[in-house]
């Protein structure tokens, strides 16, 4: 096959970069976006637009030889080192997320998909191993007439590797030194017969998928481990939803006309409930209420739309998109994390990705600048 040549992160850099964090009493999560052979759909995979190898090669049933669980087990030993070589960068971790929206757009290929006659990157697991899988995380459905099971699928194979991060990360001295677990998930792994109301909700909020998601996280963590180290992670964005877009030009680009306040607002209303829909649903599957789960949507904007020639880029409306999404969520005990802080390059995709862009727009105290370079692109 062909020679693909994979970049990576100079350690020096990146300590560099603790150590500042660690100095500012800043906490930074270390998001692992994508592995060897890409593990989702997406520009952002590494390989783009080459499909995606990494699932081909997934190897369950030896983790000692899998790549994917090798170099976990590698960063997970290399923080470890840190609490002795280099404390101060160490102090600068606050989390590690193991994979990034593992198998996005999974749920595009196969039966019952968009795409049925090709087949997904995501294989599914051996028969066997998948019923043994099942047996492990349904093994307490019928503790409450709210539990559901998480149902047979090519999701699996992504939920084990990703149950197994966690166990690796249990087993590492990280938790009794305060760092967190963040394990993303996303709805696009699930083919539509295993989800099939979610597109007919009027807010974008995908509760079939997300309920999914909880019972299986029920399965593989404790009520302990969900109230303090370990946080379930769903991203969360407006833009990439047809139901709580908004769009210069109005319907059908968007659900909304920017400048529509009654418009706006009525559909803000119904997609910002997602955080409180999520609550709910994690109140319903994990059955707690003394030791709340943590939860997080590792990724949100004030975007309206992913399209700039469409996207509302006026001051109230990405005001309105910002605050409405953070009142919500601050309400349901959910923490949300900005896309970026800082695009100098981005034009005018920086109005609503570019968090210092965003609060240079808002008039926020100290952010007098926009968010720009002297140094031309390409230089």
């Amino acid at each position: 096959g062909e020679t693909m040549y994979w970049p990576a992160v100079p350690k020096p850099l990146l300590l560099d970069f603790l150590r500042a964090c660690a100095r500012y009493k800043i906490k930074a999560t270390l998001d692992v976006h994508t592995l060897p052979g890409a593990t989702s759909l997406g520009t952002f995979n590494g390989i783009f637009p080459k499909k995606p190898l990494f699932w081909l090669y997934d190897n369950p049933e030896d983790p000692e030889k899998d790549v994917g669980r090798t170099l976990l087990r590698d960063l997970l030993s290399w923080i470890e080192s840190l609490i002795d070589l280099d404390n101060e960068a160490f102090q600068g971790i606050g989390a590690i997320t193991p994979m990034n929206e593992p198998g996005h757009l999974a749920g595009l290929f196969g039966p019952g998909a968009p795409i049925p006659n090709q087949k997904s990157f995501l294989p599914p697991l051996p028969k066997d191993v998948a019923e043994e899988y099942l047996a492990k995380v349904n093994q307490n459905v019928e503790d409450s007439p709210s539990f559901k099971a998480v149902p047979d699928g090519n999701h699996l194979r992504s939920l084990l590797w990703q149950d197994q991060a966690v166990a690796a990360f249990r087993d590492s001295k990280l938790p009794e030194q305060g760092i967190d677990i963040l394990v993303n998930v996303h709805e696009s792994i699930l083919v539509p017969p295993l989800v099939p109301d979610d597109p007919k909700d009027s807010g974008g909020r995908h509760p079939e998928g997300t309920t999914l998601f909880l019972a299986w996280w029920r399965g593989i963590t404790t009520a302990e481990e969900r109230a303090t180290w370990a946080v379930l992670d769903m991203h969360h964005y407006h833009a990439w939803d047809s139901q709580c877009q908004g769009a210069v030009d109005g319907p059908p680009s968007g659900r909304y006309t920017c400048g529509d306040l009654k418009a706006m607002n009525k559909v803000l209303g119904q997609c910002t409930s997602w955080a409180t829909m999520f609550r709910e649903i994690a109140d319903a599957q994990l059955g707690e209420s003394e030791q709340p789960a943590r939860l997080v949507s590792g990724e949100f904007s004030a975007s309206t739309h992913h399209s700039v020639r469409h996207s509302c880029l006026d001051v109230t409306t990405l005001h309105a998109s910002y605050t409405q999404q953070v009142e919500k969520a601050e309400a349901a005990g959910v923490d949300l994390y900005w896309w970026g802080w800082k695009m100098p390059y981005g034009g005018t995709f920086r109005r609503a990705w570019s968090f210092k862009h965003f609060l240079y727009l808002m008039d926020v105290d100290g952010f007098t600048k926009p968010d720009e370079t002297d140094i031309p692109c390409g230089v």
